[in-house]
C-alpha cells in the first residue's frame, strides 16, 4: 500500500518510471514502427515520459509551460523531420535533439534544486535524486547523438546497428554509451575518437561521480537532520 500512495501521490517517482521505460525497453523495442504510421515504440515511450513530467509540474503553471512547450516542440521537430528530404533531415534532427537537450537540462535545474534544498527526505526525493541521475545521462546522449550526425566519425562503434532507429530522442546507442558511462562501466564496445567526443565523456563520468557524492552526502545529512529534529519533538512532548 506505500508504494501505492507514492505512486498516486509522488511527484518523481513518474518521471523516473519514464527514464526507466526509455533505458531499458526503448533499446529493445524503441525503433519498431506501430502498423506503417511512421510513429515507432520509442515515440510513445517518449510521449510518456512527457505526460509524467507534466503531472509533476501541473501546479506550478509557468515550469509546466516550459517543459510542455520544449517537449512538444520537440516531437513535431522530429516527426516532421521524418517527411523531409534526406539532406535536411541531418539538420531538423539536431534541432529536435538540441530542444530534447534543453528540456532535460530545464528538468535537472528544477528537480535538482528540489531535491537539495528539500528539508524533509523522503521516497519521492530518492525517486528525483534517481531521476536527475539518469536525466544528466539523457542530456550527454543527445548531446552526443548530435555530434555522431554532425560527424559520424566520432565514435568508433566496431557491429552496425541492427536497423537504424528512427524513433524520436537520443540514438539508442549514443544512449547506451552515455549510460555506461556516467557509471564508469565502460565496456569499450563504443569508443570516442574525436577529440571534443573523449572531452564530453570525460566530463560525464566527472559529473556523474561528483553528483553521486554530493547526493549521497546531502540526503544522508538531511536524513540524520530529521531524526534529531524527530526526537527532539518527542522529548519536548514528554
Amino acid at each position: 500500500m506505500g508504494f501505492l500512495r507514492l505512486y498516486i501521490g509522488g511527484r518523481y517517482i513518474w518521471i523516473m518510471s519514464g527514464l526507466f521505460l526509455l533505458l531499458i525497453i526503448g533499446p529493445l523495442i524503441g525503433r519498431f514502427e506501430i502498423v506503417s504510421t511512421h510513429i515507432y515504440v520509442g515515440d510513445v515511450l517518449l510521449a510518456v515520459l512527457l505526460l509524467a513530467v507534466a503531472r509533476a509540474f501541473i501546479e506550478d503553471r509557468s515550469h509546466f509551460r516550459v517543459c510542455l512547450g520544449l517537449g512538444g516542440l520537440a516531437m513535431i521537430v522530429g516527426v516532421a523531420g521524418r517527411y523531409l528530404p534526406a539532406d535536411a533531415q541531418a539538420t531538423v534532427i539536431t534541432v529536435a535533439l538540441v530542444l530534447d537537450a534543453l528540456l532535460l537540462a530545464y528538468l535537472i535545474l528544477l528537480i535538482g534544486g528540489d531535491v537539495f534544498t528539500t528539508l524533509e527526505v523522503d521516497a519521492d526525493t530518492i525517486c528525483g535524486s534517481i531521476s536527475v541521475y539518469l536525466l544528466i545521462s539523457g542530456v550527454f546522449a543527445s548531446i552526443f547523438t548530435i555530434l555522431v550526425t554532425l560527424d559520424p566519425t566520432a565514435f568508433q562503434i566496431p557491429d552496425p546497428p541492427t536497423g537504424r532507429d528512427f524513433s524520436l530522442g537520443p540514438d539508442r546507442l549514443m544512449a547506451y554509451f552515455s549510460l555506461i558511462t556516467i557509471t564508469t562501466v565502460g565496456y569499450g564496445d563504443i569508443t570516442p575518437k574525436s577529440e571534443l567526443a573523449r572531452s564530453l565523456s570525460n566530463l560525464e563520468a566527472l559529473v556523474g561521480q561528483l553528483f553521486l557524492t554530493v547526493l549521497v552526502a546531502r540526503l544522508v545529512g538531511r536524513h540524520l537532520s530529521g531524526v534529531d529534529q524527530r526526537r527532539d519533538a518527542a522529548a519536548h512532548r514528554r
